[in-house]
């Protein structure tokens, strides 16, 4: 048996990740053709120029790249050295959010822990110009909706994507981070200190081979991970045209929420948020606005949602008086930190529980 024949799925999937001429869009193309990524590794150039928008050049790359089992081998030895995840979309822990989308990222390379699937995500983008008005928006916006339990997603740009972390991370919150580079070529390179940071509190992401540097083309190919990730998409400031503009469009094919946060009308930086307001985006001023767009305030008069074990179980252990940090909920409780953080949020909806500052709770008077 030859090593090529004896490679898993997981492996042939990594290897056509590291050709840059195959995306997903591409090998959902030669599945469809050929049955099986099997099939695909033992096919001959001639027979890949048979799949449509398979030309030469690409039939040429991918033969000589699915035989590359030094780079394989390379690759996998950077993942077990940095202590990183990798994730193909067949695996059960690929983000479900992600894979539904048209185009999934054939692997996602992982530092940290992505947040539970099931809790709210919301990603805040912007221009990386960004005013001091701007800035003091998106960091106080991630700093609600993370104490409020939603994990805040961005692209680590400068501006308004790393005001948007550092506010999830005062809130000693998770945060994901998806980059335009490799995850060992942190791009801006100003920020390897915050993706650091990002990755312990939550993770730093990426469908790029681990030393790929940081292409002009790879940023709006990034920026589908970011909506795709996402219930909705909190515009801070942007341009008419603009990386955060261009977020918008995917965010729109893929059925998420548009929001945008007003700015002053003289400003470069609000015309494509004043824009997506006239188009009939979402107005924000708050947190409570997105979580309403994403239906997680109750509606004043709706029916009470019935309580759950865990729910009754944190409402017994809290009083009016002396607040309790989620350490000492979880340690008095018996749950896990995702299901308190879970229940926590419904209760806090619920108007039944108090959130202060350094996530410690109360039961609301």
């Amino acid at each position: 048996m030859s090593a090529l024949s004896s490679l898993t799925n997981r492996e042939r999937l990594i290897l056509l990740n590291l050709v840059p001429q195959i995306g997903s869009n591409r090998l959902r193309k030669l599945l469809a053709y050929f049955g099986s990524l099997e099939d695909i590794f033992s096919a001959t150039s001639e027979r890949l120029r048979d799949v449509g928008g398979i030309g030469p050049a690409t039939a040429a790359a991918l033969v000589t790249g699915c035989k590359d089992l030094g780079k394989l081998e390379v690759e996998v030895k950077l993942l077990e050295k940095h202590r990183l995840v990798l994730l193909t979309y067949e695996e059960e822990a690929y983000p479900p959010s992600l894979r539904s989308i048209y185009d999934p990222p054939i692997v996602i390379y992982a530092k940290g822990n992505l947040p539970a699937p099931d809790s709210p995500h919301v990603a805040i983008v912007g221009t990386r110009a960004a005013s001091t008005y701007g800035l003091r928006v998106a960091e106080r916006l991630a700093y609600d909706l993370a104490q409020r339990g939603v994990a805040v997603v961005s692209g680590m740009a400068r501006g308004i994507d790393a005001a948007a972390h550092a506010g999830a991370l005062k809130a000693e919150a998770p945060t994901v981070a998806v980059l335009g580079s490799g995850l060992l070529r942190v791009y801006p390179p100003e920020h390897a200190d915050l993706a650091e940071r990002i990755a312990q509190a939550g993770a730093v992401i990426s469908e790029f081979p681990l030393t790929f540097g940081p292409l002009p083309g790879n940023f709006p190919r990034r920026n589908r991970i970011v909506s795709g990730l996402c219930r909705a998409i909190v515009i801070v400031e942007a341009a008419r045209r603009s990386g955060a503009m261009i977020t918008t469009d995917l965010a729109l094919e893929q059925g998420r929420d548009v929001l945008a946060v007003p700015g002053p009308i003289d400003a470069i930086g609000s015309q494509g948020t004043l824009q997506l307001i006239r188009q009939g985006a979402g107005l924000v001023t708050s947190a409570d606005d997105v979580l309403e767009a994403m239906g997680l305030l109750p509606a004043e008069n709706a029916a009470e949602p019935p309580e759950t074990a865990a729910a009754r179980l944190i409402v017994a252990h809290l009083d009016r008086r002396r607040p309790l940090a989620m350490d000492q909920l979880a340690e008095r409780t018996g749950l896990t930190m995702a299901e308190l953080s879970a229940e926590l949020l419904r209760l806090e909806l619920a108007r039944r529980v108090r959130q202060l500052p350094g996530k410690r709770f109360l039961l609301a008077d």
